[in-house]
């Protein structure tokens, strides 16, 4: 994906993220019911394997996931932060200052002092210009937006952008889209489970995490065990 993608996947995907805060719990990683079943057809190749030897220990880090909500109410802060911090820094190296107001009018007839006056007031509250202060423009959606059309190079009142600038939006633009995914769950993850290969020792991966059923695949021998058989 390009910036210019990972931006539009932030704005374009912010709505399933205020409607994901609804939800009232997160499935756990790695997923503890999947991991029963999965371990089903494990235990008829290695009868000597207690049932709870694929899931995670209790007093493990993380072990018990938050309800969703949090989960996701936590990566919106964080896009808030981290997409606001980069718009504020790019604003403060590109964007110009309004022009000074300090303009003299000689009298209602002078056309071109009041001309100037209306341009001055018109680039001061120019709509394109990233806001400091304003909360209802602080926030991920619009600093994406924001970034996109510096990216893009949208006329405004702002100098070129030199390479470090759009290095600097291509790298919070794909941090922010994988951090999108994660949170609606549209990437697969993988995790290395204790336990060994009942039929070659081997290392044992769960993947998941995508909405997807899990599955345990064996590194070495290939052999994988999904929610209702081993292959």
């Amino acid at each position: 994906m390009t910036t210019a993608n990972h931006l539009h996947h932030v704005i374009n995907h912010w709505t399933d993220l205020q409607t994901a805060l609804g939800t009232s719990q997160a499935d756990t990683w790695p997923p503890v019911m999947g991991i029963a079943r999965l371990h089903e057809h494990l235990k008829a190749d290695d009868q000597a394997v207690e049932l709870r030897a694929l899931e995670r220990s209790p007093d493990q880090i993380g072990a018990t996931a938050a309800p969703l909500r949090i989960a996701i109410l936590d990566t919106m802060t964080d896009l808030d932060q981290r997409l606001v911090d980069a718009a504020d820094i790019l604003a403060s190296h590109v964007q110009r200052d309004p022009t000074p107001s300090r303009v003299r009018v000689a009298g209602p007839g002078d056309d071109v002092a009041l001309a100037l006056r209306t341009l001055i007031v018109k680039d001061e509250h120019d709509e394109r210009r990233w806001s400091y202060t304003d909360p209802r423009r602080r926030t991920a959606p619009y600093a994406a937006a924001w970034l996109l059309a510096r990216h893009d190079g949208a006329p405004g009142p702002f100098e070129k952008l030199r390479p470090l600038h759009q290095d600097a939006i291509a790298s919070v633009a794909r941090w922010a889209a994988k951090q999108v995914d994660m949170a609606l769950e549209m990437t697969r993850k993988t995790q290395v489970l204790e336990r060994p290969c009942p039929h070659c020792r081997g290392v044992l991966r769960i993947e998941g995490g995508d909405g997807q059923d899990p599955a345990v695949r064996c590194r070495s021998c290939g052999r994988t065990w999904t929610g209702t058989a081993a292959a």
